[in-house]
């Protein structure tokens, strides 16, 4: 070979291993550019800030030292889920090597308004758990119990005396705070009357054991917030609703809102907050909000729903979303949907004057429009949940005092004219309803026409409701729906009276139970519930007591009628759960009624009121949420 052609060979060659050498390069600086960069945000959604990244070529090197193992050992994991075996973990903490973590001592916190108790905290086993099962049976069938307490195995010696020296304080406040801690009980309540302090804390110091504190802070009362509620759309951001247990928490949390996502909200003060550890659940999601940049964030007591941002990336949205669901505190559950959340409205005070309710085939409902205050929001959504069952329901509403005379009872009409079809919809303002569906009765139009007409005249009401026949369905009997919606309009015209303070149907009454045995010939396979219910005068112990003994008188003068009625149940709810303003004569008689209702599920059908373990959100009466109390 010449010189002159090997002198040209060394040189291509020495080209071409430069130019694999530089691609090479800058393919492993892209990739951990990449790398680096996606963890770094998983980080920053956990809250880390400790931990150092190195990229080492298709490798990741983690470095730090955290304040806990426990804190090590959590960044490591968010880390191996994103890069699994390339993972060189170099963290350390500052606990000493072979040291025992120390165990926590028990902390209670109860939650008491009226007959409704909330129980949070750290709960020792053994002999506390066993005192507290005992006292939650003590308190009887028309308490409600929330245990979400976490079981330790702590139990100092100055720790029972404490705890059953603040379960014998409980019935002394209609409602409190309590705090248990060994040989320490703080107690914050609302006064019941002017000279209410004075005699309470003459009683406590009578009850408080030797060798325990008690600190007792009497405040105004505050309201109680059920569902508690946190829900940010960065889409919409002036629709956000925030709920916090005081003043200072309020402000923590549009503190950290400014911070991580550059807004400013405002958040309603009351009690009822599923955990002690509301506040870490927020701040945790907003992590995730923020490191998603846009989306939707809700908590409802301890359910959480986080949603991404239209066109975001499904492998990073579901990083993001593990990352907070490893950072949750206990308790709380994380749902997620990839799919962008419909925009909400504008402000409430530029939202138009509307109602709509929409109904999918799977029975699930969104109910949003105008309301006018928040007791009616309650009880549009407990009225829409009896319809459509519970959990099914997605509130959409907003607040607009300006509404007309009659809004609410069209709302109800509505709702109830949209539960008899398959799927649809139904939209209302001022002048006009629009109907449209699907329903597996014949003639629903007409149907739906009487079921309408005491709330709209024809000329308002349009219905575009088509008919498909169910292969399944009783050739001689009545959709169950329909069949509920005429019992219903019937009581509404010929309500069930009774002795006053007694269960005796009056004599008059008895014509209507003679129509509605008829009825319930028409619909012998279905499941129906009689449910009895009071104004809130008197005791709610009382009341409860006296609706129950109602519900049962109906369905004793219906079967006494000797025909084939189909499945009945009768039950009592007291005066959980109004229709109208109790503070009124008007509102109490309407409050005071029998309602038939379809049970479309097994959980809507059981009834029996059971203790579940600790750290489960358990409601101690059926599987229905905590109903809002109207008083005078």
């Amino acid at each position: 070979m010449r010189p002159i052609a090997l002198i040209f060979a060394v040189v291509a060659l020495l080209v071409g291993v430069a130019l694999s050498w530089v691609i090479a390069s800058k393919t492993i600086s892209w990739v951990e550019t990449g790398t680096q960069a996606e963890l770094e945000q998983a980080l920053y959604a956990g809250g880390i800030d400790w931990a150092e990244i190195e990229p080492d070529g298709f490798t990741i090197i983690l470095r730090g030292r955290a304040e806990s193992k426990a804190e090590q050992a959590r960044a490591v994991k968010i880390a191996r889920l994103i890069f699994g075996d390339n993972l060189i973990d170099e963290t350390s903490s500052t606990e000493a090597a072979g040291s025992v973590e120390p165990s926590l001592p028990p902390f209670v916190e109860i939650l008491k308004n009226g007959d409704d108790f909330s129980f949070v905290g750290r709960m020792p086993t053994g002999e506390t758990s066993a005192i507290f099962i005992r006292y939650v049976e003590s308190l009887g069938a028309s308490a409600k119990v929330t245990n979400i307490t976490e079981p330790i195995e702590n139990e100092p010696e100055n720790w029972l005396p404490a705890f059953e020296f603040a379960l014998r304080l409980a019935p002394l406040a209609d409602q409190a705070i309590i705090n248990i801690s060994p040989g320490a009980v703080v107690l914050e309540a609302v006064p019941m009357s002017p000279n209410w302090q004075q005699g309470f804390e003459e009683m406590a110091e009578k009850l408080r054991p030797e060798g325990v504190a008690l600190t007792v802070n009497i405040s105004a009362p505050r309201p109680v917030i059920s569902p508690y509620v946190f829900i940010l759309d960065l889409a919409a951001p002036e629709a956000a609703i925030c709920s916090a247990q005081d003043e200072a928490e309020a402000a923590r949390i549009f503190a950290t809102v400014e911070q991580m996502i550059g807004l400013q909200i405002e958040c309603d003060i009351g009690i009822g907050a599923p955990s002690r550890q509301w506040r870490a659940a927020i701040d945790a999601g907003l992590a995730a909000l923020a490191g998603l940049g846009g989306g939707r964030l809700e908590i409802s007591d301890a359910d959480i729903w986080l949603t991404a941002p239209k066109d975001m990336d499904l492998a990073d949205f579901e990083t993001i979303a593990q990352t907070l669901r490893l950072g949750l505190p206990d308790g709380f559950s994380l749902e997620t949907d990839a799919n962008q959340a419909p925009p909400r409205q504008a402000a409430a005070e530029t939202r138009p004057m509307e109602f709509t309710a929409t109904l999918a085939a799977d029975g699930r409902a969104i109910i949003e429009g105008s309301v006018k205050d928040t007791l009616t929001r309650e009880v549009v959504m407990r009225f829409s949940e009896a319809k459509f069952g519970y959990g099914q329901v997605q509130d959409q509403m907003w607040l607009n005092g300006n509404l007309p005379d009659g809004w609410q009872v069209r709302v109800f009409a509505l709702i109830e004219a949209l539960a008899l079809l398959n799927e649809g919809e139904a939209r209302m303002d001022p002048g006009a309803l629009r109907i449209t569906g699907d329903a597996s009765f014949e003639n629903p139009a007409e149907e739906l026409t009487k079921l309408l007409a005491d709330a709209y005249t024809a000329d308002e009401a349009e219905i575009n409701v088509s008919y498909t026949e169910q292969m399944d369905a009783d050739p001689d009997g009545l959709d169950p729906r329909v069949c509920v919606s005429r019992i219903n309009k019937l009581l509404a015209e010929n309500q069930i009276v009774f002795a006053p303070s007694s269960a005796v149907i009056s004599g008059p009454s008895m014509p209507a139970i003679t129509a509605i045995a008829a009825l319930l010939t028409q619909c012998r396979n279905a499941t129906i519930e009689i449910g009895g219910h009071t104004d809130s005068q008197g005791r709610e112990e009382m009341n409860l007591t006296l609706s129950q003994g109602r519900a049962d008188a109906v369905l004793d003068a219906l079967l006494a009628q000797g025909l084939l009625l189909g499945d009945l149940t009768a039950r009592g709810y007291g005066e959980a759960e109004p229709v109208a303003d109790n503070s009124t004569e008007a509102g109490r008689t309407r409050n005071r009624r029998i309602e038939f209702k379809l049970l479309r599920n097994q959980h809507e059908a059981e009834s029996e009121t059971t203790v579940q373990p600790a750290t489960e959100r358990v409601v101690i009466e059926n599987f229905r949420r905590p109903a809002m109390r109207a008083r005078n």
